[in-house]
């Protein structure tokens, strides 16, 4: 929770905190990954169906073939896609470092920063930013009370560096296991001869 807590509170006041820099990078970077992010539960979600149906397609099922070529296409969309938002967060990281931001900061600075919330609220660069994705104000208003119960929980220091370098990684690693299904799919293929997938309708 306490951890959870920090990171919340930095990525919300991230946004202010550049613009108060002057550096306009990062907020070109983050609306560009607007799109490929929600292109990624698309994507997921997908995977996970075909990868059940596939599993359950018996050896006579006519649509296996369909099943398999259209799994194999959407793994390899979903490995540019996580490879794609990897950069993507990289190239934020790069132009933070560029600009200047502080991007570590002490368990005391993040209290200091939910108790600023406490007493004026999130800031209103965050505010807008929200309510420009779809935010209303009860789920803002919940936020901000979020952070204010549970300020007391924060003891840990947070380094965004670390955080954008390791979040970076981790879709490196979806983009393989990606690359895992496809080869399972085909792999899965070639033992069920019944099915053989025309190298043209997969590639």
């Amino acid at each position: 929770m306490r951890k959870a807590v920090g990171v919340l509170l930095i990525i919300l006041l991230l946004g202010s905190i550049v613009a108060a820099a002057g550096g306009t990078a990062y907020a070109t970077s983050v609306e560009a990954q607007n799109d490929p992010y929600e292109k990624f539960w698309e994507i997921l979600n997908k995977e996970a169906e075909l990868v059940v149906k596939l599993n359950h397609s018996g050896p006579y099922n006519l649509l296996v073939q369909s099943i398999a070529v259209e799994l194999i296409q959407n793994s390899r969309l979903g490995a540019e896609n996580a490879a794609n938002i990897s950069a993507l967060i990289w190239q934020a990281l790069e132009e933070l470092k560029g600009s200047g931001v502080k991007t570590y900061y002490t368990a005391e600075e993040l209290k200091e920063m939910a108790q600023n919330i406490s007493q004026n609220g999130l800031p209103q660069e965050t505010v807008e930013a929200l309510k420009a994705q779809g935010w209303t104000d009860e789920q803002i208003q919940a936020l901000e009370d979020y952070i204010v119960k549970n300020a007391d929980e924060i003891n840990e220091d947070f380094n965004m560096t670390a955080f954008l370098e390791n979040f970076s990684m981790a879709f490196i690693d979806v983009a393989f296991k990606y690359n895992e299904y496809e080869t399972w799919t085909l792999k899965k293929m070639e033992v069920d001869s019944f099915c053989r997938i025309p190298a043209d309708q997969w590639q």
